[in-house]
């Protein structure tokens, strides 16, 4: 078998039965829906978070014809745009500071009413920040407070994480068996290897008393899922999700496989997860357009992965071994531009004639337009300009560029 790059975004774990989006978890843990079923829009009693808050507000200004509202991370990018420099992508322009307004009322303690502007939102949480640092220590200046104030966001970010993270590790625990068995599949599919089961009636019709199973070791029924498991040898594989599914299916890994933005912990959480790394956040590339600003590299993916991780390792296959680079149900969007630019650097796939992409989807998720972004961006930053306008059409030509359909 070629050695494959697979890299798996969130349109995996959904397509195998979990519901990790946003939007799912937003309704199951942060909106009230009973008292949207009454017409009512409000949050559940135990939200009282920064995110939370501004992901409801968004919620009620967008509930149905704009998905944006769901997009944690392009919320989180839209806040530090207002919150640093007055501009947001989905409110327009602006022409003041949301800090220097926020210090502006610390100072004379003067605070907004509850609203459902965002900008509002932004000013008075910042303000009443603010007006506490001040009571604390009054001699702090203003980039300390501002300073203080990005770090507060972040700890509110983690504490968001980990509420995700618990809610995530819910549906596993509630879907794990139909979740292992289309993941396999799925997985086997896009690598290429015999499928374990071309549906998964033919497992459940082999397992006696499928409501009380469980994988075990001595089961049989895992030896019959894992039995492809050492033909995925030459696969690397680099997850967008949080999810591990070996982790999951409880054996060790039969090839390399990374959690790009950190992974569930394996503790059983009765409250919020307490040892979560998951990591939200945004592009590098983003801080770099605004370099006089240093607190944002504290929302960067980057960053964060930096600083928790303890031992980084070399996650990608040396470039002279990979031949085909796979992606299925990634989003490509631009929160992570920064890794496909560097994947694609590694391996030069301008020149080097030996590496394919490969574009899997599922029926009705199809992404041409994404692709066909992603790829125009990267264009963008080859050295030759000339050679970057034409890399689709090479890569056509050549036939390393492909886009096909997961039969079911």
């Amino acid at each position: 078998m070629n050695t494959q790059l697979v890299i798996l975004g969130n349109g995996f774990d959904r397509h195998c039965g979990l519901k990790s989006d946003y939007e799912s978890f937003f309704k199951s843990e942060i909106l009230d829906c009973e008292a949207e079923n009454s017409n009512i829009l409000k949050m559940q009693d135990n939200c009282t978070g920064f995110w939370e808050t501004l992901l409801f507000k968004y919620y009620k200004q967008n509930p149905h014809h704009n998905k944006n509202w769901c997009n944690v991370e392009a919320l989180i990018q839209d806040t530090l745009e207002l919150l640093y420099f007055g501009k947001s992508k989905w409110l327009g322009e602006t022409v003041y500071s949301i800090r220097d307004i926020a210090l502006q009322r610390a100072k004379s303690k003067q605070f907004f009413q509850e609203s459902n502007d965002f900008a509002s939102l932004l000013i008075d949480y910042s303000s009443k920040f603010f007006s506490k640092c001040l009571q604390e220590n009054s001699s702090c200046n203003e980039k300390e407070l501002f300073a203080q104030l990005s770090e507060d966001l972040v700890t509110e970010l983690h504490n968001f994480e980990k509420k995700f993270c618990k809610y995530i590790k819910y549906q596993i625990e509630t879907n794990h068996f139909e979740y292992e068995i289309k993941a396999v599949n799925l997985l086997c599919k896009i690598i290429g290897i015999e499928q374990v089961f071309s549906h998964i009636n033919q497992i459940l019709k082999t397992l006696v008393g499928y409501n009380n199973f469980e994988f075990n070791t001595d089961y049989d029924g895992k030896r019959i899922l894992t039995k492809n498991f050492p033909n995925l040898r030459p696969v690397h594989i680099l997850s967008f999700n949080y999810t591990s599914l070996f982790d999951i299916l409880g054996v060790s890994s039969p090839c390399k496989y990374t959690n790009v933005h950190g992974k569930l912990c394996s503790e059983n959480c009765s409250e919020n997860c307490k040892l979560s790394n998951i990591i939200f956040g945004i592009d590098d590339m983003s801080i770099k357009a605004h370099s006089n600003e240093n607190d944002l590299r504290l929302f960067s993916k980057t960053y964060r992965k930096m600083v928790t991780t303890s031992s980084p390792t070399k996650i990608l296959p040396p470039n002279n071994n990979i031949t085909e680079i796979k992606f299925y149900g990634h989003s490509l969007s631009e929160a992570d531009y920064s890794y496909f630019q560097s994947i694609f650097d590694y391996y030069n796939i301008y020149n080097n004639y030996n590496v394919s992409l490969f574009f899997y989807y599922s029926k009705g998720y199809e992404q041409p337009d994404a692709i066909y972004r992603m790829i125009n961006e990267y264009g963008k930053t080859i050295p030759n300009q000339a050679q970057g306008k034409n890399l689709i059409h090479k890569l056509l030509l050549e036939n390393r560029l492909r886009i096909q359909e997961v039969k079911e």
